[in-house]
């Protein structure tokens, strides 16, 4: 018999081996680790079956958010739709792993049909919002330019918070306008960067930035360490509270600096090499943002409807 616990072991020691994300492995022990809760005494990962995740899926979509969170209070409203989409996924991947394993015999989970969402525009900003967000910082102090420099970066790269955050010295090309981020799965990819965001990284190298104490990163604390991501987080929400913007998170800036790209005349393939995305499928996300932003438009400024006829 083997345990779901001994199936989360041997999992880790696959994803670590193949250079899985962190926030990969946390996502699917956190999956498979509620529905073995949910399970009780079967933990026998042979005897567990479709239905099983069925009857998981729709007890997971009752519950409320945050249930004893240690630091968030519990919603009234049930958990969302996607997350329990993601929750569902998890679970299927990591059978899936145990069946690619040879751990059981086939992933019962593959009969399961994983619950549809429905596929919302993703809130962006405007180009306008986007220009007050970056006035925000106080570029005259060391730690004020280095925030505008980072979301700069951000904006125009559209890349991954971790990616931008975790750049080192050698993987800024100033010169060649390019940065060498580390992303998904261990996959390092090139990203162009603008001219202005180019004369943005050498003013703050050369200027603002402190000297490093112990580390090559790029993006530096006032005291020398490499800065975090919690706190870069933590940063752009108070410069958009600041400049009054609703919802103000980095994800959003990503979202925000793709649908940008697309609105300007930029094409998706372009931009799926820049997000680092392995299929068009990821990207074509973005681009149904951008064609709701012309619906929109079209309902403000059609020609039509605007005839007097």
């Amino acid at each position: 018999m083997i345990t779901i616990a001994e199936g989360l072991k041997a999992y880790h020691i696959y994803a670590q081996a193949s250079g899985h994300s962190k926030s990969t492995i946390r996502w699917i022990t956190s999956a498979v680790t509620y529905f073995s809760e949910f399970l009780g005494d079967k933990q026998d990962i042979s005897q567990i079956t479709a239905n099983d995740l069925r009857r998981f899926i729709i007890a997971f979509g009752e519950r409320r958010g945050y249930v004893k969170h240690p630091f968030k209070p519990e919603r009234k409203e049930p958990l969302s739709p996607i997350t329990v989409q993601t929750y569902a996924r998890a679970i299927r991947a990591f059978f899936g792993h145990m069946a690619a394993e040879d751990l059981i015999p086939a992933n019962p989970m593959q009969r399961v049909k994983i619950p549809k969402v429905q596929i919302r525009a993703v809130p962006t900003f405007s180009a306008s919002e986007v220009e007050r967000l970056l006035r925000a910082p106080d570029r005259t102090t060391s730690a004020g330019f280095r925030d505008f420099a980072l979301m700069f970066t951000f904006i125009d790269t559209a890349a991954r918070l971790s990616e931008i955050c975790n750049l080192h010295e050698k993987d800024v090309d100033i010169e060649h306008g390019s940065l060498k981020v580390m992303g998904k799965g261990g996959i390092e990819r090139t990203v162009p960067i603008g001219s202005r965001v180019c004369r943005a990284l050498l003013k703050y190298k050369l200027k603002y930035r402190p000297h490093p104490i112990g580390t090559s990163a790029f993006w530096l604390s006032e005291d020398g360490g490499q800065i975090t991501l919690n706190r870069v987080e933590s940063q752009i929400r108070r410069y958009g509270k600041k400049v009054g913007l609703q919802r103000c998170y980095a994800h959003k800036l990503r979202h925000t600096g793709s649908v940008l790209f697309l609105r300007n005349g930029g094409d998706p393939f372009s931009l799926q090499k820049m997000l680092g995305h392995t299929t068009l499928q990821m990207t074509r996300h973005y681009c149904n943002l951008a064609d709701t932003d012309v619906k929109q438009a079209h309902i403000k400024f059609g020609v039509a409807d605007r005839l007097k006829i």
